[in-house]
């Protein structure tokens, strides 16, 4: 995580009402450009001890930013409140979660 610094490499590129409906079927909903797996340089995994310990860090910064924490634009929702990024990181969080049987 990066705090909201990382920007991707297109905007709007698929219509957020698009991304809505497949997250809701429950389908895979594309990375942005500059966002995957590979090309934009996530966090490679190491072992699972230590992969939970960087989650948690990057879940206590998370919560740790002020009501004034100024997010990044969200490349397929545009400028969204603070309120809609927490109900998008939890949802993403429990994405993966799932994925793992948690």
């Amino acid at each position: 995580m990066t705090g909201g610094t990382k920007k991707a490499l297109e905007y709007r590129a698929i219509d957020p009402k698009e991304i809505i409906l497949l997250a809701r079927s429950g389908k895979t909903t594309p990375a942005p450009r500059g966002f995957g797996q590979i090309e934009g340089n996530g966090t490679l995994p190491t072992n699972l001890e230590n992969d939970k310990k960087i989650l948690k860090k990057h879940i206590l910064q998370f919560s740790q930013f002020g009501k004034d924490k100024k997010f990044a634009e969200h490349p397929y929702f545009g400028i969204i409140s603070r309120e809609r990024w927490i109900e998008l990181a939890n949802y993403h969080l429990n994405h993966h979660l799932k994925q793992f049987g948690v």
